[in-house]
């Protein structure tokens, strides 16, 4: 399921437009059910500037790189499995200052440089 919801994945489209991307992607022929954390809701224009697999051992099938549409910023997105067909887009709100720290987990924005 992970290579299906890593083909879904387009830069430059917003996270909003890619939670119902996501929707129509099927698993056992029936839509994947897919839910936004509340605290990410205020970010959901931000757009994908890149991504990266989630670790083995996690439930994080995918991290993401959110660009602020404002500019200047960037936040780390997760596409977690929360159950059999159930996936759920987080974001951490604390902005990274480029595009290639969010997709890191063991930086975190504090330590993160402008490039």
């Amino acid at each position: 399921m992970s290579a299906v919801i890593g083909a879904s994945l387009t830069k430059g489209q917003t996270i909003r437009d890619l939670a119902t991307t996501l929707g129509r992607v099927q698993e056992s022929g029936k839509p994947l059910n897919v839910t936004v954390e509340a605290r990410c809701v205020p970010y959901l224009t931000d757009t994908v500037a890149g991504w990266t697999d989630g670790p083995p051992t996690s439930t994080v099938a995918w991290m993401l790189s959110g660009a602020d549409p404002h500019g200047g910023a960037w936040r780390r997105w997760t596409i977690s499995r929360v159950g059999p067909g159930e996936y759920q887009l987080g974001c951490f709100p604390t902005h990274f200052r480029n595009a290639m720290d969010p997709l890191a987990p063991g930086v975190p924005p504090s330590s993160s440089r402008a490039r």
